[in-house]
């Protein structure tokens, strides 16, 4: 009897290790199923890559930027790269790319007269300027829907990176740099003269003529913002501007 009892013992032990390594299998199946279709969810958000950037100059820095939310395809899957951007969207942009970008202005709700209420940026616009990317007209005019000039591009980064003042004298430094440094207006000369300082200006196809009153297309909008966030290599070294480059 004793014995009897000893080998019940002893198979009553052998089925508990045996449904221990069940359970353990089955949680390792399990687990690796979580884990596939978690893989699966996140693959299914990753954002589209551009169909239309094939060859484009600046192609590897605009999957960075769509790769990482910061501008978005359009629904038929392309980037459209010589598009002109609003000061609206340009907002949203600016806010997508520097999300823990420190609040250092105060924002009245109702300190810009033309933004509608309602309207689909006005909290992106508070937030540009409260962290001192964008800023406004006379008059408490913003203009949303006005096309960003490439100036206003370079003068919001500058601003939002505190790039305020270059440590060489402004209107010899541009005038060294761009062969059309006397076509950038006077309340940016200072911010554009920092940015090049700082390597943050990029200019397709010619780096010397910086164009600042033409509107900023979605191209030169990804390129800036490459520049700032992602490794130097992403751009075309040729590309981006370099202090005293158009005395050459």
């Amino acid at each position: 009897m004793k014995g009897e009892t000893q080998s019940a013992i002893s198979r009553f032990f052998q089925l508990l290790q045996l449904s221990k390594r069940q359970l353990l299998i089955i949680s390792a199946i399990v687990s690796f199923t979580l884990a596939l279709l978690g893989a699966g969810r996140t693959m299914a958000k990753s954002p589209t890559l551009p169909e239309d950037i094939q060859g484009y100059w600046a192609q590897q820095c605009v999957n960075y930027i769509v790769g990482q939310g910061i501008m978005k395809t359009y629904p038929d899957g392309t980037f459209r790269p010589n598009l002109p951007v609003t000061r609206g969207k340009f907002a949203d942009i600016i806010v997508r790319a520097f999300p823990d970008a420190p609040v250092v202005l105060n924002y009245n709700q109702d300190y810009f007269v033309d933004i509608p209420n309602g309207y689909w940026a006005t909290a992106a616009i508070r937030k540009a300027f409260e962290t001192n990317f964008l800023a406004g007209y006379p008059d408490r005019i913003f203009a949303p829907l006005q096309n960003i000039p490439r100036v206003q591009v370079i003068v919001a980064i500058a601003s939002g990176f505190n790039y305020t003042q270059p440590f060489q004298p402004t209107e010899a430094l541009l005038q060294d740099t761009f062969i059309d440094a006397q076509d950038i207006p006077g309340y940016a000369k200072d911010y554009v003269a920092a940015a090049v300082e700082n390597r943050v200006v990029v200019k397709f196809p010619n780096p010397r003529q910086l164009d600042s009153q033409q509107w900023a297309t979605r191209g030169d909008i990804a390129a800036s913002l490459c520049q700032t966030k992602a490794s130097p290599s992403i751009i075309p070294q040729e590309y981006v501007v370099a202090p005293g480059m158009g005395s050459g």
